[in-house]
């Protein structure tokens, strides 16, 4: 008997590993690290036919779980669960709410501050119908993206029209169009069991995600006992919405933006276990493994949490790490400048650009949230020679 995990996710390996429960990963794209593992190709994570016949013809023996930290998996694993007769969110009309921003946000009570929102169906409106009703600003993305992948800030009729030549309208409920949201983004990470969330932690990006699909180094730290007001604030914020999409048993992803007068607005919610590298800088800031506590729910166990404590002593920070053509830097060039936890810099022949324009990562550690963000945007700096 096999866990099956959608998408790599080097946390849920090792998950596995230190429950003694064999896994197998079904993967879109075959990266190094995984050739260690047992592993499925598939062109889409969220076919779930696919995903389907990968799993039978890879995992014979039988299936003990299913869990995923990808966005575009949640609703093919949910589905297979259902199938096999697994534990865990096997409800799919629910997993709805957690992967389509359009339904997520008509699915919420009017007490939730979100953006206005709706669907761009293939008779596409002209940028000023638009603009009458959601504002003169406006996000449109894929209404079930990730990652903040194919989103852009639209001004004008000419940004529409570059928006959709470089991804073109094929379904009338593919692509959605927002008001635009000032503010700081923070996201609130958890565990969220029985209705109740039974751990949570509060963290900001260094700016904007949306800087992402422009190669801007973009970075995470978690807050500390200095912002607790926002995180007590935060982590209200996120029992509200969770409870009104009748979250599942999950390990949840909640982003927010935090208004210039300090309200609260929604942004997104995933059932599933956040990108990038927060679960990683959560464990080292809290003591909480992220990927240990969605296994144990994939597997129907309680998961084990760290107690409740009145503020971690150091924090620590994420920062992808972009190249520049013209510049000349190296794995050395930071550790001589900067005091770091971690770091990935390939030289420019052993390296690839990855998603987002990251080229690597680092992670560092302060005392206190304020200087975690400054060394972070140093780094960021640094890595495009400024």
């Amino acid at each position: 008997m096999t866990i099956v995990c959608l998408g790599y996710r080097k946390g849920f390996a090792e998950a596995a590993r230190l429950r003694g429960q064999p896994l197998h990963f079904i993967v879109e794209k075959v990266k190094p690290a995984i050739d260690r593992f047992d592993h499925t190709k598939v062109s889409d994570l969220a076919d779930t036919e696919e995903v389907l016949r990968a799993v039978s013809e890879a995992v014979p023996a039988g299936v003990t779980a299913v869990v995923t930290g990808h966005e575009q998996a949640v609703f093919t694993a949910a589905l297979l669960r259902s199938v096999i007769g697994l534990p865990g969110d096997t409800d799919v009309l629910r997993c709805l709410r957690f992967r389509d921003k359009r339904i997520q946000k008509r699915s919420v009570s009017s007490s939730i501050p979100r953006a206005r929102c709706e669907y761009l169906p293939l008779a596409t409106p002209r940028y000023p119908e638009l603009a009458d009703r959601l504002g003169a600003s406006i996000v449109v993305k894929p209404a079930d993206g990730h990652g903040s992948q194919a989103t852009h800030l639209v001004t004008g009729q000419a940004d529409l029209d570059d928006y959709f030549a470089r991804h073109p309208l094929v379904s009338d409920v593919q692509t959605v169009a927002e008001s635009f949201v000032e503010g700081d983004e923070i996201h609130v990470d958890g565990v969220w069991i029985r209705g109740e969330p039974l751990w949570t932690a509060v963290s900001k990006y260094t700016g904007p995600l949306m800087g992402w699909t422009d190669g801007t180094a973009v970075g995470d730290a978690p807050l500390g006992p200095a912002e607790r007001e926002l995180s007590e604030r935060a982590s209200e914020f996120a029992a509200e919405v969770l409870s009104d999409l009748a979250a599942p048993d999950t390990v949840f992803h909640l982003e927010a933006f935090v208004q210039p007068g300090g309200e609260l607005v929604l942004g997104e919610v995933a059932a599933r276990t956040a990108g990038a590298l927060t679960p990683e800088v959560l464990r080292l800031t809290h003591g909480i493994d992220l990927y240990g506590a969605a296994l144990d729910l994939a597997l129907g166990r309680t998961p084990e949490l760290p107690a409740p404590s009145s503020g971690p002593g150091r924090l620590f920070g994420w920062i992808y790490l972009t190249r520049e053509p013209d510049q000349d830097l190296s794995e050395e060039s930071f550790r001589s400048r900067f005091d770091l936890v971690e770091l990935s810099y390939p030289d420019s022949a052993a390296g690839r650009t990855g998603s987002y324009g990251r080229w690597g990562h680092a992670i560092i550690g302060a005392p206190t949230h304020e200087q975690l963000m400054r060394e972070l945007r140093a780094i960021a700096e640094f890595s495009r020679g400024a």
